[in-house]
């Protein structure tokens, strides 16, 4: 298959070889037959060589011009106009000699000539008419659909077709031959309104294609004078008058020119308003463009202030941003200081004010306008203030000013008020958008203090020989405030701390922070839980707020004599299993909070118990998120379910008993949230 640049050079060549084939015949005919009538010459070999010219030029531009990708209107328009002042030139040469050829007499040889220099402007008549013909096809097709590209193909089509009337030396007088031309007539005056084009130009390039189009035409008329002019003259073997194609390619690149003119001659005084529609339109999309990822909000409200003083042409303006509250936060000034828009605000408040009192006495407003009068002093006409809101809230205030008097029309009203609910929505939506990443700032920050927390938490407790131990916490919000830990002395002496700080969330999670600390450092001092617990009170009162504390249980176990002491701060009671006696109960034990008694000495608020654990037996710690949970009905699950469910499970691992106990509180909450953390610590005495 042949490439595009392959063929485009064989259309080339083809069109030179037609070309002096053409001419070649016209010698042939003057050396060969020189006692003979020129004219007599076998017109069907003329015919053939005509359309092979004509073929040639028509796909070479053809392919050209389907090159082109990006279309300029001005730029193909200046081409054409190039070509047909070259062509028009050499035309123009041509004409100067022939005529000087014609000169009575004229002799074979000056015939010769004279069929010469015609020949060559028939090229040139043709390479203009088949470039513009394809250059209107560009613009007629610019916005192509099914019945415009269909009509376009039917008229090309013909168009080819007409090519055998030259073989003929038809006119209009021949029936086929005007049936033809009427056909390519019609299909040319319906493309020729095809003109979306003319919409894309702005006022600059109106005037160019206006001037351009004009000088295309008279290079199209000259051209066709030329071709009438020379109808049936005796020197020339070939008539253009007899070609359909020609005839109609004259018309409809003559055609398309005026309507082209005409429609953009039209289309001027609208022009300029279009072209501010326009304006008008990107600076919505600068305004929308503005809340792009990386652009602060002080951006969007230079954009918005900019968009309207260019949209309106404003003289000055500025631009009043309220907060949540109503308070000012800033104030963004074009073209006027700071100090005048202080004292034009208080002329518009004190104007305001006389509204309000002539309003409400109903009293006969003056013809003229205070307001107005005062801005003269600061040499303004007119004043235009838009509110901006959004969802029933005043984001702030768009005044413009203009020195013209009345230089604000409604028009001109309307389209700052409609600028300023669109950046209203805007800046809303800004603030929306930053309020949203900021959120999800926040709770990526959260994500990351959970997974911190749940690094403060023993994930495995040490395995001894007589005793098997487990946990389990989960927060109700991203981090809580329930805290568990373990510790096993080298004397072999267990620690376990199960404690609840009072609050919910990141301040609850940060002093269960604190816990860790004071927790790792007590336990390697070898402490009795009376002395454990009054120095973490004092460490934690230093810590806390005044309206904070921490509940714990404390639970030291030698796992030697499996002697067991338990130290209760104000926490839940300790769920104990008896294995022997089969049942559990809860020591109930007297204790207060850690961080409520700051003075004075805390250990009159404990109480310490001591049992022997025996095999089997189990101790089960938790905080009071589990006791405390409810159900949709708001029944809570309380201490006899917890109890209940130990007793059944006691002979269960650990780990089984808590599995068990947390299927049980889901299922006892059912669709009803989770309102506080849950955490369970099971101790089993082997």
């Amino acid at each position: 298959m042949l490439s595009p640049k392959n063929a485009l050079g064989i259309f080339l060549y083809v069109n030179v070889v037609s070309w002096l084939l053409l001419l070649g015949i016209k010698l042939i005919a003057f050396f060969g037959f020189s006692g003979q009538n020129i004219n007599n010459v076998n017109f069907y070999l003329k015919g053939l060589l005509l359309n092979f010219f004509l073929l040639a030029i028509f796909f070479y531009f053809s392919s050209r011009v389907e090159k082109l990708k990006e279309i300029d209107f001005v730029e193909l328009l200046t081409n054409l106009f190039v070509m047909g002042l070259i062509t028009n030139t050499c035309s123009l040469i041509i004409q100067f000699i022939n005529s000087t050829l014609e000169t009575p007499p004229v002799n074979e040889n000056s015939a010769y000539l004279i069929n010469i220099f015609y020949h060559l402007n028939i090229g040139l008549v043709a390479i203009y008419l088949t470039q513009a013909f394809f250059y209107w096809k560009k613009m007629i097709l610019h916005q192509v659909n099914e019945n415009l590209l269909k009509t376009w193909n039917a008229f090309e089509y013909i168009l080819l077709i007409s090519l055998l009337f030259n073989f003929f030396e038809f006119d209009l007088s021949h029936l086929p031959f005007s049936v033809a031309l009427a056909v390519l007539l019609i299909l040319g005056l319906v493309l020729s309104v095809n003109l979306k084009w003319v919409a894309y130009l702005n006022s600059k390039e109106k005037w160019q294609s206006i001037l351009l189009l004009l000088f295309i035409a008279v290079f199209a008329y000259y051209f066709f004078y030329t071709v009438i002019s020379h109808t049936y003259n005796p020197y020339y073997t070939t008539q253009l008058m007899h070609s359909v194609y020609i005839l109609a390619m004259f018309v409809f690149v003559i055609f398309y020119s005026i309507f082209s003119l005409l429609v953009i001659l039209f289309n001027l005084p609208t022009g300029a308003v279009f072209e501010r529609k326009v304006e008008e339109i990107i600076n919505f999309q600068r305004l929308a463009q503005s809340l792009q990822a990386g652009e602060d909000e002080t951006h969007v409200y230079e954009v918005l202030l900019d968009s309207a003083v260019n949209s309106v042409t404003a003289d000055a303006a500025w631009l009043e941003i309220k907060d949540e509250q109503g308070h000012i936060l800033n104030t963004i000034n074009r073209d006027i200081d700071l100090s005048t828009i202080e004292h034009i605000r208080r002329l518009i408040r004190k104007n305001r004010l006389i509204r309000i009192v002539d309003d409400t006495f109903a009293r006969n407003q003056a013809k003229h306008d205070p307001l107005t009068e005062s801005l003269a002093e600061y040499d303004f006409g007119s004043i235009l203030t838009a509110p901006l809101v959004a969802n029933e809230k005043s984001l702030g205030s768009l005044t413009l000013l203009k020195k013209l008097k009345d230089g604000f029309d409604e028009e001109k009203k309307e389209l700052v008020h409609t600028f300023a609910r669109q950046a209203s929505l805007s800046i809303e939506n800004f603030r929306l958008l930053t309020k949203t990443i900021e959120a999800e700032r926040y709770k990526e920050e959260l994500k990351i203090a959970q997974r911190i927390q749940k690094s403060l938490l023993p994930i495995h407790f040490n395995a001894t020989e007589n005793f098997e131990i487990e946990g389990f916490s989960e927060s109700a919000y991203e981090v809580g405030g329930d805290y568990y830990d373990f510790h096993q002395t080298k004397q072999g002496k267990i620690i376990i701390i199960v404690g609840d700080v009072s609050g919910k969330g990141t301040t609850a999670a940060f002093h269960m922070a604190q816990m860790k600390g004071i927790f790792q450092t007590l336990v390697q001092m070898e402490l009795n839980a009376e002395d454990f617990l009054s120095l973490a009170n004092q460490a934690l009162s230093n810590c806390l707020a005044k309206s904070s504390f921490m509940t714990v249980t404390l639970v030291m176990i030698d796992t030697l004599t499996r002697d067991v002491e338990i130290a209760r701060a104000g926490h839940c009671p300790t769920l104990y299993y008896n294995a022997k006696a089969k049942q559990s109960i809860y020591f109930q034990g007297d204790g207060l909070g850690l961080g409520i008694i700051r003075k004075g000495d805390y250990r009159n608020f404990l109480a310490t118990q001591f049992f022997s654990c025996a095999k089997n037996d189990l101790l089960l710690l938790y905080t009071d998120g589990i006791v405390e949970a409810k159900d949709e009905q708001g029944e809570e699950f309380g201490y006899d379910r917890l109890q209940t469910i130990l007793d059944t499970h006691a002979q269960a691992e650990p780990k089984h008993i808590i599995e068990k106990i947390i299927t049980e509180l889901d299922h006892f909450r059912a669709d009803n949230y989770m309102q506080d953390d849950h955490t369970l610590v099971v101790i089993k005495c082997k």
